[in-house]
C-alpha cells in the first residue's frame, strides 16, 4: 500500500509517527484526496487525532507545549502547516471510518487515509 504514496507523504508519515508516539494520542490519521503533495500556497495537511485515556505526565507536559505553540515545531519538521481535527469534530469522523477499510499506508499510530475531509 505504501506504493500508492508519494515520497513525501511517506516522509510526513513517519514524522507524524514520531511525533505521536511522545503524545497522549491512540490514533492519529492523514486525511485528504493525497494526488498531489501540497496544493501550493496556503495549502495545509489535514490531520485527525484520537486522545488516549493511557497517558504519562510526561505526554500531557509536552503535549501542553505543543498545543500553547500551536504546534509551530511539527509544522517546521513536516514542512506544511497542518489543520488539526480532534474528537470533537464530529463531521470528519464517519469519513474517516469508511476511508480505514482501506488506508493507504499504516505507520504505528499513524494511518493515511483517502477522504474528501480536509
Amino acid at each position: 500500500m505504501a506504493a500508492r504514496c508519494s515520497e513525501l507523504l511517506t516522509r510526513r508519515a513517519n514524522i507524524l509517527a514520531d511525533w505521536a508516539d511522545r503524545m497522549p494520542l491512540r490514533d492519529v490519521y492523514i486525511l485528504g484526496d493525497h494526488t498531489e503533495t501540497d496544493a501550493g500556497a496556503g495549502a495545509k495537511l489535514s490531520i485527525a487525532i484520537e486522545y488516549s485515556n493511557e497517558v504519562s505526565e510526561a505526554m500531557m507536559t509536552g503535549w501542553q507545549r505543543e498545543n500553547a505553540t500551536d504546534f509551530a515545531e511539527l509544522q517546521t519538521e513536516l514542512g506544511i502547516q497542518i489543520r488539526l481535527f480532534t474528537d470533537q469534530d464530529y463531521d470528519v469522523w464517519p469519513a474517516i471510518r469508511d476511508a480505514l477499510r482501506d488506508p493507504l499506508m499504516t505507520v504505528r499510530k499513524v494511518r493515511v487515509v483517502q477522504t474528501t475531509v480536509g
